[in-house]
C-alpha cells in the first residue's frame, strides 16, 4: 500500500468537469436518463418489434449498479477491447462483445481496401453498423462503450433514440481522429487521453469530452519473472518510422535492443538489423514477463501524442519495469519521476540514462518495484471504468 501522501486526486478530477450537458446534447424526449433497455426497439427507422417500454431498476450487489455493457472493438487478445470487458466482469457487471466496426475475416489489402471505401462513402458504414446496433438491442444492453472511433453517428443515434446510450473511449493519438464524425454522434459522453485535445474540443465546441488516460489489467500486466534477466533495452509495439529512426540511433550507440511485435515492413530495408526483432508479438502474461525481465523497456510515444501517453506506460510498469518514457506534460502526473519512470526529452538523454539502467540492475529493479505499486493502486481499469459509467447513467 502506498504512503496515503503518495496518492494523487483521481484522474476525472484534474480537468473541470461539466455537469449539464451543453445545448444540443441532452437527453432524447421520450427517452429515460438512467440505464436500462426498451423491448421492440427501433433500428435505424425500422421496427424490430412492438415498442414497449421496460423497467428501469438495475440489480443491486454490494452497494454497485449491475448493468449489461454492450463492447464494440477489436478481437485482438490483451487489447483495449479485452482488458475493458475483462475488467468490467471482475467489477460485477455483464458484458457482450457486439463487434467491430470494421470486417475482421479480410486480408491486410482486402482491410485496407474496406476502409478506404468506408472512408469516401459514409453509407457503406451506416449501413454495416446496423447490425452492431441490433446486437446491441437484441442482447438488451443496458449501455454501449466502444473503442473505435468511426461508429457512425447513425449506430451512435439509433441507439440513443432506443434507451441505450454509448461512450467512446479513444484509445490512439490525434492523427487517427479520421474524418472526426465521432464528434457529431450523439454520444454521452466521450473520452480521450489527450487532456489538451479534450480542453480544445471542450473550449471551442462545448462536447461532453472528458480526459480519461489508459489503463493497465492487473490479472497478466503484474511483476512475473525476474527483474532484469535480459540484459537489454526492450520494445514492444509496431515499429513506425519515427520509432524505427530512435532505435537506429540507440543500436548505433551500443545499446542491446531486443524488439517484439510485428515484422518490419518490407520498405523499412536494413535501416535495422533484422536479428534484434524476437519474430513474434506479446500478450498478456507473456508480455508482462518480458516488461520484467527487461534491463528497461522503451515507451518513446508516437510524435501525434501531445500532452498524453500511451497504453505501453501502464501495462510496463504494472508488470515491474523500468520505464524510459519520453517526456509529456501529464507523465509527471501519473507517476513520480525518476523514482517510478525514467524520462527523456532527447536522443543523447535517452542513451545516457539507457546506459545507466544497464549499469544499475539494483537501481532499475527498484524504480520497476515503485511503478508496479503505483500502476496498480491508481491506474487500473477499474479505476478508470467508474468514470465512464457514471457519464453513461
Amino acid at each position: 500500500m502506498l504512503p496515503q501522501r503518495c496518492l494523487r486526486p483521481p484522474i476525472a478530477a484534474r480537468l473541470p468537469d461539466r455537469e449539464a450537458d451543453p445545448p444540443g446534447r441532452g437527453v432524447v424526449p421520450g427517452v429515460g436518463s438512467g440505464l436500462g433497455n426498451l423491448r421492440g426497439r427501433q433500428l435505424f427507422g425500422l421496427h424490430t418489434g412492438t415498442r414497449a417500454t421496460a423497467s428501469r431498476h438495475p440489480l443491486v450487489e454490494g452497494g454497485h449498479a449491475i448493468v449489461h455493457v454492450g463492447l464494440i472493438g477489436g478481437s485482438r487478445p490483451d487489447g483495449f477491447q479485452e482488458n475493458i470487458g475483462d475488467s468490467l466482469v471482475r467489477m460485477g457487471h455483464r458484458v457482450s462483445y457486439l463487434g467491430s466496426t470494421a470486417p475482421t475475416r479480410t486480408g491486410p489489402l482486402d482491410g485496407k481496401v474496406a476502409a478506404l471505401a468506408r472512408s469516401a462513402l459514409p453509407g457503406l458504414a451506416t449501413r454495416f453498423h446496423q447490425r452492431l446496433v441490433k446486437a446491441a438491442l437484441d442482447l438488451e444492453c443496458d449501455a454501449v462503450i466502444t473503442v473505435q472511433g468511426d461508429l457512425s453517428p447513425e449506430a451512435v443515434l439509433a441507439l440513443r433514440r432506443n434507451g441505450v446510450p454509448a461512450a467512446l473511449w479513444f484509445p490512439d493519438a490525434v492523427c487517427n481522429l479520421g474524418r472526426q464524425r465521432m464528434l457529431v454522434a450523439p454520444y454521452r459522453a466521450l473520452f480521450f487521453k489527450d487532456p489538451l485535445l479534450v480542453q480544445r474540443l471542450r473550449d471551442t465546441l462545448e462536447l461532453p469530452v472528458w480526459y480519461l488516460p489508459q489503463a493497465c489489467n492487473p490479472r497478466w500486466h503484474r511483476p512475473l519473472g525476474e527483474a532484469g534477466a535480459q540484459r537489454s533495452v526492450v520494445v514492444v509495439g509496431n515499429v513506425y518510422p519515427s520509432r524505427l529512426m530512435l532505435l537506429r540511433r540507440l543500436h548505433e550507440s551500443g545499446i542491446p535492443l531486443v524488439v517484439y511485435g510485428a515484422r518490419a515492413a518490407g520498405w523499412q530495408g536494413d535501416l535495422l538489423p533484422h536479428q534484434l526483432h524476437a519474430g513474434h508479438p506479446v500478450f498478456r502474461e507473456d508480455k508482462a514477463r518480458v516488461f520484467r525481465g527487461a534491463a528497461a523497456v522503451l515507451n518513446n510515444l508516437h510524435p501525434a501524442e501531445m500532452h498524453g501517453v500511451n497504453l505501453r506506460l501502464f501495462e510496463a510498469t504494472a508488470a515491474g519495469a523500468a520505464v524510459l518514457c519520453e517526456r509529456r506534460p501529464v507523465l509527471g502526473d501519473l507517476f513520480d519521476l525518476d523514482t517510478e519512470v525514467v524520462p527523456f526529452g532527447d536522443v543523447a538523454e535517452l542513451v545516457g540514462r539507457a546506459r545507466e539502467l544497464l549499469e544499475s540492475p539494483d537501481r532499475a529493479r527498484k524504480i520497476g518495484d515503485e511503478a508496479s505499486l503505483r500502476a496498480h493502486a491508481e491506474h487500473t481499469y477499474e479505476h478508470r471504468l467508474p468514470t465512464i459509467l457514471e457519464k453513461l447513467t
